[in-house]
């Protein structure tokens, strides 16, 4: 293994700590139900102040995501010591490569990259809390590591529609960041959020 291969394995487990958190967020939404609250009420029948549903899902998607991160660690174990056994004399240089792209890769998953200049009213956008003015450093998946065009968000908010999609905005001149789950929908405007947003140069 070479090292851009580790770095590739490197990035694989960032995104899927990412998507982890991301799943962790939208299960504390559910009522802080997590990974083993129960579904059912105590008489026995299926509760009803969540999409039980959906938390399955989450809840499958997390074990197969956490099996997977948990294989790539093996991976990224073994491709450090192969990687340093051999390249010894630049093992240092590896070191700073990886523990620099794993921190760029932190502060990118923080940094905005998309701007809130439009909230239409009794929209789904309105309905999740987004204000105008409020910046987008994630949106399910999208971040500004992985942002290419807006044909990128398009397509996930048309795949997510009935189902909820974490947002990390930051908001204020204090730039106070805080987590918000917006459900794309049809209602009675244009698409399915209602609200307009536009990359940042």
């Amino acid at each position: 293994m070479n090292r851009e291969e580790l770095l590739a394995l490197m990035k694989q487990k960032d995104d899927i700590e990412s998507e982890l958190r991301e799943l962790s967020d939208e299960l504390k939404s559910q009522d802080n139900v997590g990974m083993a609250g129960e579904l059912v009420d105590k008489e026995g029948y299926p509760r009803n102040d969540i999409d039980l549903v959906r938390v399955r899902q989450i809840r499958q998607r997390v074990i197969c995501l956490q099996n997977d991160h948990k294989a790539l660690m093996k991976q990224i174990e073994a491709g450090l010591i192969q990687v340093h056994e051999n390249s010894a004399n630049n093992s240092s240089n590896t070191t700073d490569v990886t523990v620099t792209t794993s921190s760029q890769t932190a502060r990118s998953n923080k940094e905005p990259f998309l701007r809130v200049d439009i909230v239409s009213n009794e929209s789904p956008a309105q309905a999740a809390g987004l204000h105008v003015g409020d910046y987008v450093c994630r949106i399910g998946t999208i971040r500004k590591d992985n942002f290419r065009t807006m044909q990128d968000v398009a397509s996930l908010v048309s795949n997510s529609e009935n189902r909820s999609i974490t947002l990390l905005i930051e908001r204020g001149s204090a730039k106070e960041q805080q987590t918000v789950t917006l459900i794309p929908k049809k209602w009675s405007g244009n698409g399915l959020l209602g609200c307009k947003l536009t990359p940042l140069s």
